[in-house]
């Protein structure tokens, strides 16, 4: 009996909601489960209880920027932290960003942008799954 891959979980932490429910639609299409959180007091028990596979976290946050979480978390060996995507409209935390994590985009950015990122460090999901989403969303209605 053939097993199929678990979707992978991506925890979204950003303190703008339109932002927020727009990366979520364009990783649920993907494939991929999203958590949402809007600032890390909500997002960082979500990460230690959840366990989620990446974090896109924006890197200038209420109480605590991104970045300082990010930087926390990966000086503590026994926290946990996965692959991290920033985002930001801020030019001058990307550097900080991307020296942390390796991974940071600048808004405006395209939804492929994000997606390639995330292909990169997760890997495509499962390939039924998300052929079935491109099918869908592929499918124009016939001129007459």
């Amino acid at each position: 009996m053939k097993t199929t891959n678990p979707r992978r979980t991506v925890l979204v932490i950003e303190d703008d909601r339109a932002v927020r429910e727009l990366l979520k639609l364009h990783l649920v299409n993907a494939g991929y489960n999203v958590l949402l959180a809007e600032d890390v007091v909500v997002g960082g028990p979500m990460l230690l209880e959840q366990k989620p596979d990446l974090l896109v976290i924006d890197a200038k946050l209420p109480y605590l920027s991104g970045i300082d979480f990010v930087a926390t978390l990966t000086a503590d060996s026994t926290a946990p932290c996965p692959p991290v995507i920033f985002i930001t409209g801020h030019e001058e935390l990307s550097v900080k960003a991307h020296a942390l994590s390796g991974a940071c985009l600048v808004k405006p950015f395209l939804a492929n942008d994000l997606l390639e990122l995330v292909f990169k460090l997760l890997g495509a999901p499962a390939a039924s799954e998300a052929g079935i989403r491109r099918n869908r969303s592929a499918r124009q209605p016939q001129a007459r």
